[in-house]
């Protein structure tokens, strides 16, 4: 950190410098070169401590812009001056990397800001600023490809009117029309059902204080297409989110996927109560992977327990202790008793995944059906397994012919 701290006053310093060698320059050419004048200025505006700019780079925010070149760094910083040095250092940065041709986008929000300041490292954010580049570029694309549509649309030209029945999009059409919304009603129509005469599952989002941000993007995505796949299943959960804090950076990009989620009429169950205060101790059953028993018979009458956590960085045994804790009974699926795993294959599934083989082995009871959900990539291949022993026996009899070479 001391490294760090003094590489960037360092950078600091060059700025201010940068600052006052713009102001002299602009003072000599004032008369000469009124455009010069005007480019220096705006420099030495973004050098200040309280204005930044992106220098190129366009900043979207709800704050009113102070002087129409940057935006209240109270916002990304909460007047911390320390962070407000870091911001400035990643805006000096961001216009390098811009001016060596790197990866570097031309709008960055506030939150984007907010998460470049959270990296401690150069190659952290120019790994980021690089992704940003790219979602850029695709939703450029993406619009590019929606407004050619619509004027090949235009240009169509509709045929002569021949007194028949004509078919497809443009026209009439044979079949009834299906749009979203319908489908949307159909599937929310189901989860209602659902929710008045199915089984409950619970998802525990309780451990947001252990992912970093973006373990706790992940889980929100997982989260989402968690109740994705409950919803488009024939006979769907009752979902639960439960122990839900909704300043949490879960729960925020959660509600970035799904505006409604905390509306009433939504069929999903959102709540910052615990499990414990919704349903019988005696029926709760919290399922862990770090327990011992294993989830041999299902149990229709018991509400089973998710953790919802991406613990990538994290190891603990979190669930396992948390279960103990509240005193309630554990279980893990039977993934050894039906799986060969492969070497180097983490144990681990995602949310949704974990949905799945609920759902399945709700409905059929059967495990190896179940399981199926788990990737195929993370269990043994004999195939892929003896060309890696063939590789291995190669490598080593080459080295050994070798050394033999290089001794003689």
């Amino acid at each position: 950190m001391a490294v760090q701290f003094i590489k960037w006053n360092f950078l600091a310093a060059i700025a201010e410098q940068c600052c006052k060698t713009s102001k002299i320059i602009s003072r000599s050419h004032s008369f000469k070169h009124p455009k010069t004048t005007a480019s220096c200025t705006s420099v030495s505006l973004c050098c200040r401590p309280n204005n930044f700019s992106t220098m190129g780079t366009k900043i979207e925010s709800s704050v009113p812009v102070v002087s129409g070149l940057g935006i209240d760094t109270s916002s990304v910083t909460n007047g911390q001056p320390e962070l407000e040095k870091k911001l400035k250092l990643i805006l000096l940065e961001m216009e390098v990397s811009r001016q060596e041709g790197k990866k570097v986008p031309s709008k960055v929000s506030v939150d984007q800001l907010k998460e470049l300041v959270s990296l401690n490292t150069i190659s952290s954010r120019k790994k980021y600023l690089s992704f940003l580049f790219e979602v850029e570029i695709k939703k450029e694309n993406r619009k590019r490809k929606k407004e050619d549509k619509r004027l090949q649309h235009e240009e169509r030209k509709p045929d002569d009117d021949d007194g028949h029945i004509k078919y497809g999009l443009s026209n009439n059409t044979l079949f009834f029309r299906l749009y979203d919304r319908t489908i949307n009603n159909f599937y929310h129509n189901r989860l209602m059902h659902a929710m008045q005469f199915n089984q409950k599952i619970v998802f525990d989002c309780g451990f947001d204080q252990h992912m970093t941000r973006q373990e706790a993007k992940n889980c929100a995505k997982q989260l989402l297409l968690t109740f994705s796949e409950n919803r488009i299943y024939p006979d769907p959960f009752d979902l639960y989110f439960c122990n839900v804090n909704k300043e949490s950076l879960t729960m925020k990009a959660l509600l970035k996927h799904i505006p409604s989620m905390y509306d009433e009429h939504f069929p999903l169950n959102v709540t910052e109560k615990s499990y414990l205060d919704l349903f019988p101790k005696e029926n709760l059953v919290y399922l862990t992977p770090h327990c011992r028993e294993e989830l041999t018979t299902y149990d229709h009458d018991a509400v089973y327990i998710v953790g919802a956590m991406v613990d990538k960085a994290n190891q603990e045994p979190l669930s396992l202790a948390k279960a103990k804790k509240e005193r309630l009974k554990m279980a893990k699926l039977p993934l050894d008793r039906y799986l060969m795993w492969g070497s180097g294959s983490g144990k681990t599934l995602t949310l949704n995944q974990m949905i799945l083989i609920m759902l399945d082995i709700r409905s059929t009871g059967d495990w190896n059906k179940a399981l199926m959900h788990v990737p195929r990539r993370k269990l043994f291949d004999s195939d892929k397994e003896r060309v890696k022993s063939l590789g291995r026996t190669i490598n080593k009899y080459s080295s050994f012919r070798v050394d033999k070479i290089l001794k003689s």
